[in-house]
């Protein structure tokens, strides 16, 4: 460890000597020159990126895809683009501090020498980074996607090289590191069940309201187009001391689970209300 540490230090001491050896020898004609030629190289990778952004969209965009696939290309779209910034402006960096005179190379050796010292700060970083590979490549998590990861719900917004962004119901943006993902509920793949439950009093007659309840989903389905099947009045699924909780159930497509709900919801209390049970 004491050898690295020298190495460093002898590193350091020649990049600064043969910087402040050249800047004894540097007009300000010079020094302006290449400020200016540092800018254009930070203007041109600005452009690159832009462009590129611009390149991976209309490729992806270019054929039409499937509703299955829309959101792994999504997914993949975010992950480029994240991968073409990270890696232009990278290099347009190096290139920028080379044009204004630093001595690029010993900074590199520098951090090749550290290397291992800032490996175990960086250890978290490379294993978000991995997990957030792995993720897109199994498929767990999409572009678009409405999911519950470590007790927080919202539709996945962006998948980048570090990080997973869920927008909430109600507008909260949560930043989640890839490696901490452990389990993911997806709750839009395939269909999904609309559950819907109605609060009853215990001094009210049950198997009636049951039974007007499936007449009035009965009714329902014969109104409403997007049902793909009759609710179902399952029957109860719990109780208290002051009310017991009749549930009806419908298998339905993933996008329209929350409308259903609710238009069975409100079908369910206006039958009761119309046949004089208390809600």
């Amino acid at each position: 460890m004491s050898k690295a540490m020298e190495t460093v230090n002898t590193t350091i001491h020649d990049a600064a000597h043969v910087i402040a050896g050249d800047a004894v020898h540097v007009s300000w004609q010079e020094i302006l020159i290449r400020l200016a030629v540092a800018l254009v190289i930070v203007g041109v990778g600005i452009c690159l990126v832009i462009a590129g952004k611009k390149l991976l969209k209309a490729l992806f965009n270019r054929k039409k895809a499937e509703r299955e696939d829309e959101g792994q290309k999504k997914t993949l779209l975010s992950l480029l683009t994240n991968l073409l910034s990270f890696t232009v402006y990278f290099a347009a960096g190096c290139m920028a501090l080379s044009a204004l005179g630093v001595n690029v190379e010993s900074i590199l050796a520098v951090a090749g020498v550290g290397g291992l010292a800032i490996g175990f700060g960086c250890q978290t970083l490379v294993k978000d980074f991995v997990s957030g590979l792995f993720l897109w490549l199994e498929g767990n998590l999409k572009v678009g996607d409405v999911v519950t990861v470590g007790g927080l719900t919202g539709t996945v917004e962006k998948i980048a090289l570090r990080t997973t962004s869920l927008r909430a119901a109600n507008g909260n943006l949560y930043t989640i590191p890839n490696g901490d993902i452990r389990t993911v509920v997806n709750m839009t793949r395939d269909f999904r069940y609309a559950l819907v439950d109605i609060v009853l009093a215990h001094s009210q007659d049950y198997q009636k309201a049951m039974d007007v309840m499936q007449a009035a989903m009965v009714i329902l389905d014969e109104q409403e187009e997007m049902l793909e099947e009759i609710p179902k009045v399952v029957g109860l699924t719990g109780n208290d001391r002051f009310a017991a909780t009749i549930r009806i159930e419908c298998k339905c497509a993933v996008e329209k689970c929350w409308e259903v709900e609710r238009k069975i919801r409100q079908a369910a209390l206006e039958s009761l209300k119309k046949e004089g049970f208390t809600l």
